[in-house]
């Protein structure tokens, strides 16, 4: 998934090269997923996405290069992502963390929708469970899975919304390259947006 962003001939270095940062934000076109990206000096990005509740959560780094003048070509690689995938139960959370060393475990909390946290914390290489009380965490009851990794953009902590039933995995994904064209201060996603977890796309300069 990505996007890019447009930019003058001042921001510009010929016809190749990127000389301020320069950060677009937006939505999916189907508006389901908020959109980050950053382009720094030297052609480099950075792209980041998330639904509502965070359960579905990409941060994406790679290049941007020009083919013409409107046409970028961008090579991102997930470098941390997060998704909901089925529990093999239900009477706890399951969170799976591959490679192990992506996120620190122990950072990792739990709590209920009354603030209360989750205990029966069971920690091993592939990740963490937390034995669930389904009086306070059930299919009408949420609950929070906290983290220290912070969104390299707004800096924010990472909370995800927790449902009932689903379980959660912490991932590094494949370098994906698609093409995307800059105009103005928009910028959009061109070609097969199946390659996409966001599908396509637009962005605006901030």
């Amino acid at each position: 998934m990505f996007l890019l962003v447009s930019c003058s001939d001042s921001e510009k270095k010929g016809n190749s090269g990127f000389k301020t940062e320069q950060l677009y934000k937006g939505y999916s076109d189907r508006g389901s997923y908020l959109c980050y990206l950053k382009i720094l000096p030297g052609n480099k990005v950075i792209f980041t996405y998330q639904n509502e509740g965070n359960d579905s959560y990409g941060e994406h780094s790679g290049t941007i290069k020009v083919k013409n003048d409107s046409t970028y070509h961008v090579s991102c690689k997930l470098t941390f992502g997060q998704f909901v995938y089925k529990p093999l139960n239900l009477d706890s959370l399951w969170i799976s963390i591959d490679p192990p060393s992506l996120i620190d475990k122990k950072m990792i909390l739990a709590r209920y929708e009354n603030e209360d946290l989750m205990t029966g914390r069971k920690t091993s290489k592939a990740g963490i469970t937390f034995v669930i009380d389904d009086r306070l965490f059930n299919e009408y009851t949420p609950a929070y899975i906290l983290t220290d990794h912070t969104h390299p953009i707004t800096g924010e902590a990472l909370t995800i919304k927790a449902s009932y039933g689903c379980a959660y995995s912490f991932v590094e994904g494949d370098q994906v390259e698609f093409d995307i064209v800059i105009s103005g201060d928009s910028l959009y996603t061109i070609g097969d947006d199946s390659v996409f977890q966001t599908g396509s796309f637009r962005l605006k300069k901030q």
